[in-house]
């Protein structure tokens, strides 16, 4: 039977113009395989976090920044498929109080999040930077 207790703690403060929010989880997770071969074990102990601000520069422009850990104890924390950690920089922008725009710019060391080898036919790289966009809306 699988033994696995998530444990997670989360802050959010507001102060005018400036938000700060941050999250700690960890998640230890055992578990037992029986086959006709013999029994096979698995072993994670993975800890995360993320501190985060953002500042209102005006109504509709904002800008923040965060970092956020992820690591697998139980297995080797300098092999980077075991790790990620994710400084970013984000811009958005609100055009109205339904439609937003918002880019983000991510310099990863680590692979521990997983990602495709498919669209990495070179393998994956230990360290990324990458920039993203994104148009939403809300209702």
């Amino acid at each position: 039977m699988p033994s696995s207790l998530t444990q997670a703690y989360s802050a959010q403060w507001d102060f005018r113009r400036l938000h700060l929010a941050g999250e700690y989880w960890r998640t230890p997770f055992y578990l037992v395989f029986n086959t006709p071969f013999g029994t096979l074990t698995e072993l994670t102990d993975q800890h995360s976090w993320y501190p985060m601000v953002r500042y209102e520069l005006t109504k509709k422009l904002h800008v923040g920044s965060y970092y956020s850990y992820y690591v697998n104890k139980a297995a080797d924390t300098s092999q980077p498929e075991n790790y990620s950690k994710d400084w970013v920089v984000s811009g958005r922008y609100d055009f109205n109080s339904y439609f937003y725009a918002k880019v983000e710019g991510h310099f990863l060391h680590g692979t521990g999040l997983g990602y495709y080898t498919s669209s990495n036919p070179d393998g994956l790289k230990p360290n990324t930077n990458m920039l993203s966009t994104r148009i939403g809306f809300t209702f």
